[in-house]
């Protein structure tokens, strides 16, 4: 054999070990979520157990629990000290529910029947262009929620930590001191307007979203200690949006829905913008070449809720033909793609 068939032997091989790990991802992302589930890292937070004190706290069974934490060892969430014994990982500090850096709603959310059972049916979407959850659910992913609080609960949990997280950055790069009154669409708990209004003492906020959405946000504003200059407001923001505001933002919202229902959004925003407004659109900005997070996590928009991530032109054309013009593009420093448009009303 020659050495170029050597080479080319090696890569292959490489290649198909690659393969391998990307078909069964989804046996991994499993044992995460069965983990979280039985509280795993909750129970261990306090020091190390034996399998049979985990069982009993878990209500599991000995030596199949023994097996998924076999499995979580050699994942580096759990570490076994002494033979049937385990304490928590560095990797596994994050899967407690109290964490500062919880991603325990997120794996919830992920791991839900439907998100599974959608991601199952890819083929259907792109052979049809249609989200698969709906197919099988016969419903959108948020009539689906609507109907079963404790998915509700954990994703917007997991957009609320994911919001704080991003909170600082933009409150700190946007100047929302120019605003009297910003108005948060489709704002959720209230993390962002939560952290501008702090920053901000002279602006007084709106957040509007639906009843399940807003659940938390009374908590999240008066732990904030801005709850007095800021009005809770439920909708729907397919119908309308509040009126009168100097600002408005949308973040995380446009991805989830395709161009028909953005269009609408947008233009709701515009009915409701005073001549003076602005509209701030915060979302991930899909470059030309996508690494494999942001491409594979397009495909999840399109099976779950038939949503999209978009290129810069595709933002502006979308806003143009919601009778708004983009004034600025930025991207946020060290926050990978994630961009501010600020856009207004076409005056003709």
């Amino acid at each position: 054999m020659s050495t170029n068939d050597e080479t080319q032997n090696v890569a292959e091989a490489r290649a198909r070990a690659e393969l391998v790990k990307m078909i069964f991802g989804f046996r991994f992302s499993q044992v995460v979520h069965t983990a979280v589930r039985l509280r795993i890292a909750d129970h261990l937070a306090d020091g190390e157990k034996t399998v049979a004190r985990l069982a009993q706290a878990t209500g599991t069974h000995p030596p199949t629990l023994h097996r998924l934490l076999r499995a979580l060892a050699a994942l580096d969430i759990v570490i076994e000290t002494t033979a049937g014994s385990y304490r928590l990982g560095a990797l596994g500090r994050p899967l407690r529910f109290e964490a500062e850096n919880s991603v325990t709603a997120l794996t919830l959310m992920a791991g839900d029947d439907m998100a599974w059972r959608a991601w199952g049916e890819l083929t259907h979407s792109v052979r049809t262009g249609e989200p698969a959850f709906d197919h099988l659910a016969g419903m959108n992913n948020f009539a689906y929620m609507a109907d079963r609080p404790e998915v509700a609960v954990a994703y917007y949990e997991a957009v609320r930590r994911d919001t704080a997280g991003l909170a600082p950055a933009l409150a700190a790069h946007v100047d929302f001191s120019r605003f009297k009154k910003v108005v948060d669409v489709g704002g959720g708990a209230g993390a962002l307007l939560a952290e501008i209004l702090r920053r901000e003492t002279g602006v007084r906020g709106v957040l509007f979203d639906t009843p399940a959405g807003l659940a938390s946000a009374p908590r999240v504003l008066a732990e904030a200690g801005v709850a007095e200059r800021c009005e809770i407001v439920a909708g729907d923001f397919m119908e309308k949006v509040p009126e009168g505001g100097d600002a408005y933002v949308l973040k995380y919202v446009l991805l989830d829905w395709d161009d028909d229902s953005a269009r609408t959004i947008l233009a709701n925003c515009r009915r409701a913008m005073p001549e003076h407004a602005v509209l701030i659109v915060v979302e991930l900005m899909l470059p030309d070449r996508p690494d494999s997070w942001t491409a594979v996590g397009d495909l999840d928009l399109l099976v779950t809720t038939g949503g999209r991530e978009r290129t810069e032109a595709e933002f502006e054309a979308l806003l143009r033909s919601a009778g708004l013009e983009p004034a600025s593009v930025r991207e946020l420093p060290d926050e990978g793609h994630f961009t501010v448009i600020e856009a207004k009303e076409v005056r003709t």
